[in-house]
């Protein structure tokens, strides 16, 4: 770190190797950073920018897993000195949620501080490191643990033909069977290997949000839409024949009337918002009449 608050050479090119490998047309990565003195947060913005990330400093909130799921951050950067926000709150919600137990968490916090540093780890963090092990090599740390997706790998697969136990699960979902297409589309999802695994998964989500809200259970219906997130996030508006820009639509139509209505009024849920998996190829087999 250099007397003006830059980073040094060696932590920029390290940097500038993470912003190289990202393809234009994705959004940046998000930090979600949970640090609120001034002299951490400047150097981490200019680090994250160089590496080509983008850093959202946490505000408070009541509710830390919707506020994940709604940013759907690639890191959880922590201090473990922060004043603003209960860090081990954050820890303990992220990481007992399956809707955000998969992204990482970095702790950094002061070396001499023993037991704060045992208390990170044994919460969840990932990795909890030394203040000043942060401060030389924040490019180095942030690289290392950041949860990046590898789009070329996605779009490769999802151009693929969708599997036949997959196209099972999707008719199961459009005939309202949704309890069912939850086991079939579990069996396509073990059967696939790479990323493409996550379309099975956000598709069975939803189907298990519908299913849910039949049994009027709030709680669960909601829990199952923030779960969906994390996988319908990442995948490009068509997968295997899946129109996923539509489905993404739909779900969150059906979730905000869900949170609309409410737990108390979740029996005025309409049926109309069970909408059909598309395809962007139809096929004969699967009927997706709205």
């Amino acid at each position: 770190m250099d007397g003006t608050g830059n980073p040094s050479g060696a932590i920029g090119s390290a940097a500038e190797s993470v912003r190289d490998a990202q393809p234009a047309s994705q959004p940046a990565p998000l930090v979600v950073a949970l640090v609120d003195d001034v002299f951490f947060q400047a150097p981490i913005e200019t680090v994250a920018s160089m590496a080509g990330f983008d850093v959202e400093f946490a505000a408070p909130t009541e509710d830390v897993v919707a506020y994940l799921v709604m940013r759907r951050p690639q890191l959880l950067l922590i201090d473990l000195n922060v004043r603003s926000l209960d860090w081990s709150r954050w820890v303990l919600e992220a990481k007992t949620s399956p809707a955000t137990r998969r992204i990482p968490i970095l702790a950094f916090g002061a070396h001499q501080d023993a037991a704060q540093l045992t208390r990170a780890r044994q919460l969840g963090c990932d990795a909890v490191i030394s203040n000043g092990a942060f401060k030389a090599d924040m490019a180095g740390y942030l690289r290392k643990h950041i949860r990046l997706d590898d789009p070329a790998a996605l779009l490769s697969q999802c151009d693929g033909p969708l599997p036949e136990l997959a196209a099972r699960g999707i008719m199961q979902f459009n005939a309202g069977a949704y309890y069912e297409q939850h086991e079939t589309l579990e069996a396509a999802w073990r059967a696939e290997s790479g990323p493409v695994r996550q379309l099975y998964q956000g598709i069975l989500q939803v189907g298990v949000a519908y299913y849910q809200i039949q049994r009027r259970n709030y709680v669960g219906a909601r829990k199952m839409f923030q779960r969906a997130w994390q996988y319908l996030a990442a995948l490009p508006d068509g997968c295997r024949g899946v129109n996923v820009a539509q489905l993404r639509r739909d779900a969150r139509a059906a979730q905000d009337e869900l949170e609309r209505l409410g737990p108390a009024r979740i029996a005025e849920f309409s049926p109309a918002f069970f909408k059909p998996i598309l395809l962007t190829h139809p096929r004969p087999d699967i009927h997706t009449d709205y």
